[in-house]
């Protein structure tokens, strides 16, 4: 086979352009510290690096509203906290037991009675808290607030009495005391029938009603903090001071903080489950980080050497074809 000048210099051409394109490609690794540029040149990490990406995408969204839910869920705790403190401070203060034959007198039983409603007024602001525009314990009415405390002593929630004898009340009251407001963290988020499934979501809503109550007993005593309080006010203020019925009251006020306390530790145990999610999410997201960086970033020494590599050999290619091409000229002269 003969081998022309030209057949030399179509192949040198070929190679100096293949040289060429490996030194740029090296010189864009070490410009933007990737791999690649564009998928063609590497498919399967192309592949690989967007659905990392999207898997990237979905953990930041998991981990913001984690975050936000972890500051809704804070100042749940802090209104609950503040109810359990009011309540310690009336059972230290104004039970029963208290009201021994030095300051059962009606003078101070007013006193007494004064001060507990000012607990009272209390106690439905703090359950009417709001954080941001929304009312942290409104169960899922969130935009409307939900507890109000009228001037004859009637407490409402979401516009219903919570001390009302009315079976159709009672069944609202427990509809709404059962309200969810489901959030995904990325728990797998599927449904059970036309509901969400409560062990693949966070369930945000508190309502108010079950931090204080509602309802009668059996006796016909109410359950409710706030209203408690109210009644056990008017009876202090009574000319002849029923102990009997105080202690009633007082009975179910007991019960009712402890209800209380219960909850707050619910909300602890909530409050703990989503700092293990939090730092579960926090443990993907380093994971990916990390997937993602072997898949599509180079280490900055390994491009500089591969730089260096791709220069030395597209500067021997030009020196191979100044002592190709010198000759072929000389011979066309000659």
């Amino acid at each position: 086979m003969r081998i022309t000048t030209n057949m030399v210099m179509r192949n040198y051409n070929n190679n100096l352009s293949a040289t060429l394109g490996g030194l740029e490609s090296s010189r864009k690794q070490v410009e933007t510290n990737r791999r690649f540029s564009s998928s063609y040149e590497d498919p399967a990490s192309s592949a690989k690096a967007a659905i990392l990406e999207r898997r990237y995408a979905r953990n930041a969204d998991y981990l913001n509203n984690v975050e936000n839910v972890q500051k809704w869920q804070d100042t749940q705790e802090d209104i609950a906290t503040q109810l359990s403190n009011i309540a310690k401070e009336i059972d230290k203060r104004y039970s029963v037991e208290a009201l021994n034959d030095t300051n059962a007198d009606l003078d101070t039983r007013k006193v007494y009675a004064q001060t507990l409603r000012g607990l009272q007024e209390q106690m439905v602001q703090t359950l009417n808290t709001r954080y941001g525009e929304t009312f942290a314990v409104a169960g899922a009415g969130g935009k409307e607030q939900p507890f109000e405390l009228t001037a004859d002593g009637v407490l409402t929630y979401r516009g219903v009495d919570v001390n009302s004898d009315d079976p159709n009340d009672q069944k609202i009251l427990e509809e709404l005391s059962q309200e969810a407001t489901y959030i995904d963290l990325g728990l797998g988020l599927g449904e059970d029938g036309a509901e969400v499934s409560s062990s693949t979501a966070f369930n945000s809503a508190l309502p108010g009603i079950n931090l204080v109550g509602y309802g009668k007993d059996e006796q016909g005593v109410s359950k409710n903090l706030v209203v408690l309080v109210g009644q056990m006010a008017d009876a202090l203020e009574e000319e002849t001071f029923d102990r009997d019925a105080y202690e009633a009251m007082w009975e179910n006020f007991s019960e009712g903080s402890s209800q209380l306390r219960d909850e707050i530790a619910t909300l602890g145990t909530k409050t703990q489950m989503l700092t293990q999610m939090k730092t579960r999410l926090e443990s993907e997201k380093l994971a990916i980080t990390e997937q993602y960086d072997n898949a599509v970033n180079i280490d900055p020494a390994e491009a500089i050497m591969n730089y260096s590599w791709s220069m030395y050999a597209y500067n021997t290619a030009l020196k191979v074809g100044t002592s190709i091409i010198t000759p072929s000229l000389l011979d066309f002269l000659n």
